[in-house]
């Protein structure tokens, strides 16, 4: 039971509640840097898939050139097969020639007033097809038919062709074709030749985007929940500025062009603006589809891709497991947690140890003050055993001069008993028995001096609880007062005084001790707490009394002072006894 007693309770709690708050702070530091570096991992990871999706992007992109080629070529071998008149040319010679040159279908546009209608056509549901709601493609029919170079800011322009991007048929929704358009002068209408892209669509679903994309999730299906390229006007909810709007079922206006967009959340259209706005990847946290996702948009500017010249970069959506991630975490958080425990146990054992320690040595201090204290009270109870033999002599010679009658001397001779009394009385208020020891001391030196001793103690009941040895304030003490003696030597007796005193107020032990005397030069006052310097110049001083002084009150973190003017010095002592 005597060991619980030993135990502070109240700093134990303290540390261990620091010890929790650590612990706590640990843990979410290391979950932070785990999760950063999962975040680094799925950034590189979705820097792969992007320069994947890139990769294909212009795998596709290359074969819709060489797609668009080949319709040019188709192109010029009709017209070596054609009348260059309109008027001479049927439509069964153009579903005669479509096959011989490879291609799906052939429509001959020709202006008509404000328009451009294709009044010939291998395909019935094309013939008399207005253009003129086609906005760019009208605008490139116009510049072809000027014999200028198409620039329209989107699809492939060659000498005397173009092509458009893979798009839905205006005359047959079900169809997604590619365009060619070719007109060298020659002739009085525009050959437009295109295919099915069935094709290309087989191309994309086995080696290109969609393939793409299909292997990204199946090589990480724990991370990556899907990849998605999104068309950023429609995902931010702009409208363009169209005469004629294209139809939002068709090719080009679907919302998501390769991959799903699943995982929506509210936060989606200010992190792809930023997307947008910054030309970077930006991630960001959200909840959607009953789970806790990372996503993140990344702009993809690929010309080739895009079907209007207004249009928005794309962007590339990929939305990843973040409690998969978290998961993937733990047995390093564990870890780490197990290493953060047994650290703290190890400090736990090593501060039991160190209290063990304090406590050893604040037993030891007690034990040394009260030898001090005991040894103080045996030097004082000796004092009052000499001043009780004193006694019997004052009494007995108060008689003998009350016997002879001689009044005069027994009142000399009282009046000096009586300040031995005061003197006595004023050392017992000190309360402190080794400053009392010290004091009584010093006045009889001051006697044998010839100097006049002045003290003032306060509350120095309180010595005895503070951590300052009492030996320690008796060497400072002594030694400030040995040098106010040493420094009134030079003047006359009378002009020879000391003043000491003393007070503990606001947790703080206070001591200054004057003299009279010369003051100390300005150019030597920061010598004078050196090891081994003296102002005298008799030898009989070492020089180490005001360094001991200074070492002390160092050692308990206090403050020594001084100073020196209009023939008083003054040394100070504060010294903090929490």
């Amino acid at each position: 039971m005597s060991v619980w007693k030993h135990i502070p309770w109240k700093a134990s709690l303290v540390f261990i509640v620091i010890l929790l708050l650590m612990n706590g702070l640990y843990y979410y530091h290391a979950k932070q840097i785990l999760m950063n570096n999962e975040k680094e991992k799925t950034m590189l990871l979705l820097n792969s898939i992007i320069a994947n999706v890139e990769k294909a992007a212009a795998g596709e992109a290359y074969v819709e050139r060489l797609i668009g080629e080949k319709l040019r070529t188709a192109a010029m071998a009709v017209k070596t097969r054609l009348d260059p008149d309109i008027a001479n040319v049927t439509n069964e010679q153009l579903a005669e020639l479509k096959q011989w040159a490879g291609v799906d279908e052939i429509t001959l546009f020709v202006p008509k007033g404000d328009d451009i209608v294709g009044v010939r056509s291998s395909d019935p549901k094309d013939l008399n097809i207005s253009s003129k709601g086609w906005d760019t493609i009208f605008i490139a029919f116009q510049q072809m038919l000027r014999l200028e170079p198409v620039q329209v800011g989107m699809g492939q322009s060659l000498p005397n062709f173009w092509s458009g991007p893979i798009d839905t048929a205006s005359s047959n929704p079900a169809d997604v074709n590619k365009w060619g358009y070719y007109y060298d002068g020659t002739t009085n209408y525009i050959i437009n030749p295109y295919v099915h892209a069935t094709s290309f669509q087989h191309f994309q679903t086995s080696t290109g985007m969609t393939d793409a994309i299909r292997r990204v999730t199946q090589d990480h299906p724990h991370v990556v929940l899907e990849v998605s390229v999104l068309r950023s006007d429609k995902l931010l909810g702009r409208n363009r500025n169209e005469t004629h709007p294209t139809p939002s079922h068709w090719y080009s206006e679907r919302d998501t062009l390769f991959g799903q967009y699943r995982y929506r959340d509210a936060q989606e259209q200010y992190y792809a603006e930023m997307a947008l706005y910054e030309s970077r990847t930006v991630m960001y946290r959200a909840e959607s589809e009953g789970k806790h996702v990372l996503k993140s948009f990344s702009p993809l500017v690929m010309d080739s891709m895009k079907y209007k010249g207004q249009d928005s970069p794309l962007l590339i959506e990929i939305a990843a497991d973040y409690g998969e991630m978290e998961h993937l975490i733990q047995p390093s958080l564990w870890r780490s947690m197990l290493f953060m425990a047994a650290c703290s146990a190890f400090v736990v054992v090593i501060l039991a140890v160190v209290l063990g320690l304090l406590r050893k040595n604040k037993e030891s201090a007690l034990q040394d003050a009260q030898d001090v204290y005991v040894g103080n009270i045996e030097t004082l109870f000796q004092s009052i055993r000499e001043q009780r033999h004193d006694f019997i002599n004052h009494i007995q010679t108060i008689h003998a001069f009350l016997s002879m009658k001689r009044y005069d001397d027994l009142h000399q001779y009282t009046q000096s008993l009586v300040g031995e009394i005061r003197v006595v009385g004023e050392l017992v208020n000190i309360k402190d028995p080794a400053l009392i020891a010290l004091m009584h001391a010093k006045i009889s030196q001051a006697d044998s001096l010839h100097v006049q001793l002045e003290h003032d103690f306060k509350q120095m009941e309180q010595l005895k609880l503070s951590p300052i040895k009492a030996t320690d304030v008796v060497k400072m003490l002594c030694n400030l007062i040995d040098n106010a003696f040493d420094a009134t030597g030079e003047l006359a007796p009378e002009a020879r005084s000391v003043r000491v005193s003393g007070n503990i107020t606001g947790r703080h032990l206070q001591f200054r001790v004057s003299n009279t005397g010369p003051a100390i030069p300005s150019e030597l006052q920061h010598k004078i707490f050196e090891r081994g310097y003296s102002s005298k110049d008799t030898g009989t001083n070492s020089g180490l009394g005001l360094h001991i002084v200074t070492q002390l009150v160092v050692r308990y973190k206090g403050i020594i002072r001084m100073k020196s003017d209009d023939g008083i010095t003054e040394f100070s002592i504060d010294i903090p006894l929490s």
